[in-house]
């Protein structure tokens, strides 16, 4: 990094909550905080007069669930598509609890794709959360920084003028993780961008340079993670950890090292649970050609979502076969590049495909573009996203 491009640091979570508690004032129930984008509270969200009248046609619920009497209360909004059926209102739920150690950042990218969708169709859009304070002001900042290509600290100087937000702490630093990952993805993009070509028209990166984006800050990699809504990556400890699965509802099971000689558990392994299994037996071997389950895994993944089912993704050590075949779903069925899949999963867990799986995954990206280029690929719309719909 050259001198003249200093490392990126995001306001520390002190000084945005610093920032965002400073001269507050009292804040309606619903407020216009962007272009046909609103936030607000429960209250807004259950009058549909009000809704009627500011033409709101999605809704973004942060607090999707049944509500929960103490001491397990988790504050959720239990409205759903069924409250708003004598209305032309499409409805989006993120099962959220607004809790310091909840992770958010899954909903990210979903939730942010799903404004752009509705916001290109000529939409207007309410995120709301019980206060319309910390959850739904998350993901419309989240969607500030993914779409519009806002920094953080932009996105919240963009919507503090309008209403009175405050994400908790532990939402904040997930913010601040999206906010590092894109401005690392905006230099790269600047660095390699050529005259005449715009951001939308680059090209695939090439592997050195995707090694860069999966390689750099790197954590821990721990047992498991969810990195898109209802969709786990994991590593073998898990993938035999019954109650485990168990515990977080697992209904299926993708696992990338399949066979006798790696991880044999097969279907009846899980016999005790009601779990769905899919074996890929693929070696961890740049020589190993992958691409021919990409779609098959795919189509597993993109149908257990579908089905309200929660999936969990594992090889050895969650991170090469495992990581390769998500990004993969990501791609196919979510219309993200590859380095928009990259980002969105290692916002919550360090993957590393092998060098050859890349390869692999960067000619999936040149074929998915060329049939979109022929109209035979449409992108993937926002009715595909495992968000509560139904």
């Amino acid at each position: 990094m050259s001198l003249k491009d200093p490392p990126y640091e995001p306001p520390s979570v002190s000084e945005l909550q610093d920032f965002l508690l400073a001269d507050r004032r009292p804040t309606g129930h619903v407020n216009e905080v962007w272009p046909n984008v609103y936030i607000g509270n429960e209250v807004a969200a259950r009058d549909k007069g009000s809704l009627h009248s500011l033409g709101i046609t999605h809704v973004v619920n942060a607090a999707h669930g049944p509500s929960t009497p103490p001491p397990k209360c988790c504050f959720h909004v239990n409205t759903g598509p069924r409250f708003y059926r004598d209305m032309s209102v499409d409805y989006y739920g993120v099962e959220a609890d607004d809790a310091t150690e909840f992770i958010l950042s899954p909903f990210f990218y979903p939730t942010a794709r799903y404004l752009r969708a509705a916001l290109a169709a000529g939409g207007r859009v309410l995120v709301h959360c019980l206060m319309g304070v910390s959850r739904s002001a998350t993901l419309v900042l989240a969607f500030l920084m993914i779409v519009e290509g806002l920094t953080l600290r932009e996105a919240v100087a963009a919507v503090r003028p309008h209403r009175d937000i405050c994400p908790n702490p532990g939402f904040l630093q997930q913010l601040r993780i999206l906010d590092m990952s894109l401005e690392r993805e905006r230099r790269r993009r600047q660095r390699g961008q050529t005259p005449g070509h715009s951001a939308r028209e680059e090209p695939t990166p090439s592997l050195t340079e995707l090694r860069k984006i999966l390689w750099t800050d790197r954590k821990p990699v721990e047992s498991i993670n969810q990195v898109w809504p209802n969709l786990y990556i994991g590593d073998e400890s898990v993938a035999r950890d019954l109650a485990t699965l168990s515990s977080l509802g697992v209904t299926h099971v993708l696992n990338a090292a399949a066979g006798r000689h790696r991880i044999n558990t097969g279907q009846r392994f899980y016999s005790s649970l009601e779990v769905e299994y899919h074996g890929v037996e693929a070696a961890d071997h740049p020589e190993f050609h992958l691409q021919p389950f990409f779609v098959p895994a795919t189509q597993f993944i993109d149908k257990a979502l579908r089905s309200k089912g929660k999936v969990f993704v594992h090889c050895a050590m969650g991170v090469s076969r495992s990581g390769a075949l998500v990004l993969a779903y990501l791609m196919i069925c979510q219309g993200l590049s590859l380095t928009e899949a990259i980002v969105a999963v290692r916002l919550n867990r360090d993957i590393g495909p092998n060098s050859g799986f890349l390869e692999q995954l960067r000619q999936l990206e040149l074929s998915l573009r060329t049939e979109r280029e022929r109209g035979n690929h449409p992108d993937r719309k926002h009715d595909n996203d495992p968000g509560n719909k139904a």
